[in-house]
């Protein structure tokens, strides 16, 4: 008999398929080149039109804060890529026979999910600055986190595990790196 986090796999991978717009959204959301495009519209207004609006001391608190995202986001990278190779978890469709990838294969291995994590740390270290803005990238992370799921490529712990390590991170790296009342997350 199959454990919870395979059975909750199978059930959103099983719709994949029965409404050909889910497919293309969950499609979109999971990919590489949509991520990217996110980091870079988030790094561009972070790193070029915050600062670029200021002047003097406040231009380089700015700056600061591009540095800070962008840095707890490699440092989650970093963290999952350690983990992902001393775990050498499986991914699903290695281990299951029955699952619809709508994706590439990837070749590394599923825990944490690497996306996952990834959007999440996004999230959390813009919300420390612009809130509306992280309140939508963790609106985007989740969907992400679904998206792997659903496409077959990452189990719901693998998501959930990412998920905590995109939050911890950047949290844990701004109790030393930014200002106590920049860090409250509401």
């Amino acid at each position: 008999m199959p454990n919870l986090n395979t059975r909750i796999l199978e059930f959103v991978n099983n719709a994949v398929g029965y409404y050909h717009p889910l497919d293309i959204v969950f499609l979109v959301a999971t990919s590489s080149i949509t991520l990217a495009f996110v980091a870079a519209l988030v790094g561009f207004y972070f790193g070029i039109y915050v600062p670029w609006k200021e002047k003097g001391e406040e231009r380089m608190k700015k700056k600061h804060d591009a540095v800070f995202i962008f840095g707890s986001v490699f440092a989650t990278y970093v963290v999952v890529a350690i983990v992902k190779a001393l775990i050498a978890y499986p991914r699903p469709f290695n281990t299951l026979t029955d699952l619809h990838v709508l994706i590439n294969l990837p070749n590394d291995y599923s825990f944490p999910s690497g996306h996952a994590a990834l959007t999440m740390a996004l999230a959390t270290a813009v919300y420390f600055f612009r809130k509306r803005l992280g309140a939508l990238l963790f609106a985007f992370a989740f969907v992400v986190g679904i998206a792997r799921i659903y496409v077959g490529v990452h189990y719901p712990l693998d998501v959930g595990v990412g998920f905590l390590l995109g939050y911890g991170i950047p949290k844990l790296l701004g109790h030393f790196f930014i200002k106590k009342e920049t860090l409250k997350l509401q």
